[in-house]
């Protein structure tokens, strides 16, 4: 098991730096749950646990000052305790999702904790010394690392005996409710997301997926090539802007006028 929490520890690192950094979505919950299946010796299981998580934790994103919930520690410990548990989606979804709630407070707390190595990396600034700034930098990712490896350390360490006990406990009317939950929370998922990106003009296409989908029967994949196929031909049949000549283009310039009307001069 220590070998097991070592591994599952390792994912968290490489999903935390990337978070912090990079940037190549190895954080997402599709790939930390693919590798903490991996690891654990069932990749399918990590899959279907990640990808679960992935369609719920679509819309979540910070925004401003708004810390989002964990969902790197969450992902990864709910998929390695579901995998650990013998229990699967079920497991993982009901442990990820207040893991990631309890967690987020310790990202804020790692991240007010940065607040004294960029005080540090200020003062280096100002005396010149480049070298120090990013020495700080990193000291602060460190941080950041520590606060999000060492909850994921100890809980596939001592929790998995213990998750698979307490669901042996819990009765079956309550495990086929969570069951249920688990189809419905994917739904949330696209919500929050659709709660973002919905606007006015946009309405009809979510319109044609649902079409396709519910009396259509065609299948994610087919639905999403057909909104490439739609997105296309709005696009060819109807430009957001135009390219117009007027006295300014002897000079050097043109004027780009867009669909409301208004002149826009690019130099």
């Amino acid at each position: 098991m220590l070998v097991q929490a070592c591994l599952v520890a390792l994912v968290g690192i490489v999903a935390t730096i990337d978070y912090n950094g990079p940037l190549f979505m190895i954080h997402r919950p599709l790939v930390t749950g693919t590798m903490v299946g991996l690891v654990l010796g069932d990749i399918a299981q990590g899959v279907m646990i990640g990808a679960t998580l992935e369609l719920m934790w679509l819309g979540v994103t910070g925004i401003g000052g708004y810390t989002p919930p964990d969902t790197i520690s969450g992902a990864i410990i709910g998929t390695a305790l579901g995998i650990l548990s013998g229990q699967g989606t079920t497991a993982g979804i009901a442990i990820a999702v207040p893991v990631a709630v309890i967690t987020q407070q310790l990202d804020v707390l790692a991240k007010t904790a940065d607040i004294f190595f960029v005080k540090k990396a200020d003062a280096a600034a100002e005396r010149g010394d480049i070298s120090k700034i990013g020495l700080y930098q990193f000291a602060c990712l460190g941080i950041i690392v520590l606060f999000k490896v060492v909850p994921i350390f100890l809980a596939v360490l001592v929790g998995g005996e213990y998750v698979q006990h307490l669901f042996d406990m819990i009765p079956e009317v309550v495990m086929k409710g969570l069951n249920v939950a688990g189809g419905l929370l994917p739904a949330i998922g696209f919500g929050m997301l659709l709660n973002m990106m919905l606007k006015k003009d946009n309405w009809v296409f979510l319109l044609v997926g649902f079409i396709c989908a519910a009396f259509g029967g065609m299948s994610t994949i087919a639905i999403t090539f057909v909104g490439v196929a739609v997105s296309y031909l709005v696009i060819w049949m109807r430009p957001d802007a135009h390219v117009v000549t007027n006295d300014a283009s002897e000079a050097g310039s043109v004027v780009v006028e867009n669909s409301d009307g208004e002149e826009v001069y690019d130099l």
